[in-house]
């Protein structure tokens, strides 16, 4: 019985010490974690509230406040009353030596008249601020208003329009060529971006320009890069595979041979016709008796006739200058000409020169050009010659036509025959020249050419 009532006893204590232990905890984890909402919630209240704040400055800015000092011997507390009465909204109501002082909407600033009335309190303003006030001045200068206005409309136009071209890349091709190729497609400073595809652009110059290899074509704002690289111009090279034979490319008589590789078939003074064989590339051993192709390579001299025909009239005519020049300026913007001097153009006939000069502003040209103009009246005028002064006029010619027409033939002789007209004279110059006539032709494996 005694052993029982020890054991009660024990268990009653020991469930008083749990509940203890519990209690203890729950009041520690209430104590820690209710620290921490509290810190948790006045953070968020505190960022709410900075949030709640500027967002009430930023409307009191847009709407417009004033300050304002309430000047009264009796204080200002009578004034208060009566805003509050009239629902006026008052903020940042500060007490001071010279009076309170107080902030309000700037569109209830004349409400406030009958309060001060009522209160016998004579109002001052101290400071004007916010939107309304800032633009107040604007209402006596619509000007400003509307130059404001056209300066976003013309902002915006002038954003539809291509202000510069800028090329880079060119070697061999003429900067000029890309960019008159540019203009036909409407890509120019000046023009409009309706209906602009970069891909069809370079697609275009792609086709026109076959040495380009690489073509970008980007716009930025009203700016167009246009990047190319051209293709890399492989050196001829000689094909010396296979065997060649030696052919005449013209008609003459043979004089002289110089054979370095192949069998010669023809010899001097024999004559020749174009595409006859000269040497052979088949060259026969007797001593072994057996035959071998080479590369047939050598000269073959031959005497030819050439005949250059020119003709010259006794009458010529050409423009000369009629009367003084007149020159003229004008100013491009985006396409559209602008006149800058008032002098008319000459009458008749006028001959045109002069220059077109780009404006650039660090380094970009800017859709503006200054152009040159100089129109010089001219007329037509008939020069008539005698029959020496064309006849050497005509030898002059036969000069210059033997260089270009026959850049490797020697002139061994030369007879001219003049024919006479009315018109004009025609001199026929008869050539005996002398002229390598043999060229290299590759043959196929069964002995015909290739």
């Amino acid at each position: 019985m005694h052993s029982l009532r020890t054991r009660g006893a024990a268990v009653c204590r020991a469930r008083a010490d749990a509940a203890q232990f519990g209690t203890a905890f729950v009041n520690c984890f209430r104590i820690h974690y209710g620290n921490s909402l509290r810190r948790t919630r006045g953070t968020a209240d505190a960022a709410a509230g900075e949030w709640r704040g500027a967002a009430m400055k930023l409307m009191r800015w847009l709407m417009g406040w004033v300050r304002f000092r309430i000047v009264s011997p009796h204080g200002g507390e009578i004034f208060l009353n009566c805003c509050t009465r009239a629902g006026i909204h008052l903020w940042q109501v500060r007490p001071g030596k010279k009076g309170m002082t107080a902030c309000v909407r700037a569109g209830q600033y004349r409400v406030l008249r009958k309060p001060a009335r009522q209160a016998h309190v004579r109002l001052r303003v101290q400071r004007r601020c916010g939107l309304p006030l800032k633009i107040a001045h604007l209402r006596g200068r619509p000007g400003l208003a509307a130059g404001a206005a056209l300066f976003c409309v013309v902002l915006l136009g002038l954003g539809q329009f291509f202000w510069t071209v800028e090329i880079s890349g060119c070697k061999s091709i003429p900067e000029k060529d890309i960019r008159s190729a540019l203009q036909q497609q409407g890509i120019a400073p000046g023009c409009a971006k309706r209906g602009f595809s970069a891909r069809a652009v370079q697609t275009r110059l792609m086709e026109k320009f076959p040495n380009i290899s690489w073509v970008s074509v980007n716009d930025h704002g009203g700016d167009v890069y246009v990047q190319l690289t051209e293709k890399d111009e492989q050196p001829p090279v000689t094909d010396q595979r296979g065997w060649y034979q030696l052919q005449a490319v013209q008609s003459g008589v043979v004089v002289e041979m110089h054979i370095h590789a192949g069998t010669a078939k023809v010899q001097v003074g024999d004559g020749v016709s174009p595409g006859q064989l000269l040497v052979s590339p088949v060259v026969e051993n007797k001593d072994e008796k057996f035959m071998a192709l080479y590369h047939a390579a050598g000269t073959v001299i031959a005497q030819t006739s050439h005949t250059l025909t020119v003709q010259m009239p006794f009458a010529i005519q050409h423009w000369e200058p009629a009367g003084p020049s007149v020159e003229r300026r004008a100013l491009s913007v985006f396409g559209v000409q602008l006149p800058l001097s008032m002098q008319l153009p000459p009458k008749g006939k006028v001959q045109r020169s002069g220059e077109r000069t780009a404006v650039h502003l660090c380094g970009k040209e800017l859709p503006l050009t200054v152009t040159r103009e100089v129109l010089t009246p001219v007329r037509q005028t008939v020069e008539k010659r005698t029959r020496r002064q064309a006849e050497a006029e005509a030898v002059k010619m036969l000069a210059v036509k033997e260089k270009t027409d026959l850049p490797g033939a020697k002139v061994v002789q030369h007879r001219d025959t003049v024919k006479e007209d009315k018109t004009g004279i025609t001199v026929i110059r008869k050539l005996t020249c002398r002229e390598n006539i043999a060229k290299e032709v590759k043959i196929a494996a069964d002995g015909s050419p290739a």
